[in-house]
């Protein structure tokens, strides 16, 4: 049971109007695949220094969470399915969130020996996200660094049949653009919603920005036919609230809609608790306090974690700093950022452009992560 304050607090968001805040976890940064635009190897804290948290941890952040009416928990990495304790993760965060709540995870897809995606639904996972770059077995393994899309295909017919909502992300680069486009047609037959992802300046992808990124805008032209009678799909129908317009062209089974990370993202309507491997939430990546979660965890305060977080993210929009929006999102697979805890990173940081873009678009505000 919440104190009252608490209570109050809850309130005074949900007046907000935005949208109720959820759990982004990032379990691992480790991936058996090498995609040309992450490379997650290359990094030199690849792997923890610190020990992540446990599924107890887990469950104890969900039942915390739970309390404070919060009914989803994304998983992502790194490749999640790579924690040999996953589907323990998995039922802790459904069992603390309780009945009705949704707990998604991001995959490539290549699930390692001994998984299924029984094993997942049975644990309490009701939607997946995959990523799938090329339909095309070579060109796909190149772009991703291994794995097999025919198996990737296997896993997104076995979520669906078992009732599973499904999303497809698929980084576009211009060199692969028709792949992508492949990839999209995949909404033609299926009932899955094809999330075509603008290439972020950030991390390894800043050696291929300047010729492989290619804005929302030019790949809309290519796609004209397809969207002319397009009728728009709700966020809500779609139970996603990742930036964008999910339009279904007519007849088709699936939707397609864009990340558009770096030609436009604001984060006005940002609603992601982030937690780190290691434990630390990330109310804002940019501006906001760390909180390292594991001191709660054994003091028995994760309340007060929690207290913290829902003022940080219902007063960021007079935050001065936070300017409204923004053109990156950091990564949140390492803990590699040396930020000081309990204290702003800075009263201010510049804006990051990409000259490809403005703030002003005709899309619904969010933080621009994947989700």
């Amino acid at each position: 049971m919440l104190a009252t304050g608490h209570q109050d607090l809850i309130a005074a968001f949900t007046a907000t109007g935005r949208n109720h805040p959820y759990l982004a976890l990032t379990l691992n940064s480790l991936c058996n695949l090498d995609c040309v635009f992450c490379k997650p190897s290359c990094m030199p804290d690849y792997g923890h220094k610190e020990r992540p948290l446990t599924a107890a941890n887990y469950a104890a952040i969900a039942a915390e969470a739970g309390a404070w009416n919060v009914k989803k928990a994304h998983c992502s990495g790194g490749e999640p399915t790579l924690r040999a304790d996953i589907l323990d993760v998995i039922t802790a965060l459904a069992d603390g969130l309780g009945t009705g709540a949704s707990i998604g995870m991001t995959s490539h897809g290549n699930l390692r020996r001994g998984l299924s995606v029984e094993q997942f639904h049975q644990a309490g996972l009701t939607y997946l996200n995959v990523s799938l770059h090329s339909l095309e077995p070579t060109r796909s393994a190149v772009i991703m660094g291994g794995g097999d899309p025919r198996k990737t295909r296997a896993t997104i017919d076995e979520a669906l049949a078992r009732g599973l909502k499904v999303k497809i992300n698929c980084v576009l680069q211009r060199t692969y653009l028709e792949d992508a486009l492949g990839v999209a047609e995949l909404a033609r037959h299926l009932p899955v919603a094809v999330r075509l992802i603008e290439l972020q300046n950030i991390g390894p992808a800043q050696a291929m920005f300047d010729t492989e990124f290619i804005p929302e805008a030019e790949v809309r032209t290519r796609l004209d036919d397809w969207f002319a009678d397009a009728g728009e799909v709700t966020r809500e129908e779609l139970g996603v609230r990742s930036p964008g317009r999910y339009l279904q062209p007519t007849g088709w089974a699936g939707s397609i809609g864009f990340i558009s990370n770096s030609s436009c993202a604001t984060c006005s309507d940002a609603n992601r608790i982030k937690i780190t491997p290691s434990g630390i939430a990330r109310p804002c990546i940019l501006h906001n306090r760390d909180i390292p979660l594991k001191t709660h965890l054994a003091d028995g305060t994760l309340s007060d974690a929690f207290e913290h977080l829902f003022r940080a993210m219902l007063e960021r929009n007079g935050n001065e700093a936070w300017q409204g929006f923004h053109y990156v999102d950091y990564d949140l697979r390492w803990d590699r950022m040396e930020r000081p805890e309990g204290a702003p990173v800075l009263p201010l940081l510049p804006m990051v452009t990409t000259g490809t873009g403005s703030p002003s678009c005709a899309r619904r505000p969010s933080d621009g992560e994947e989700q």
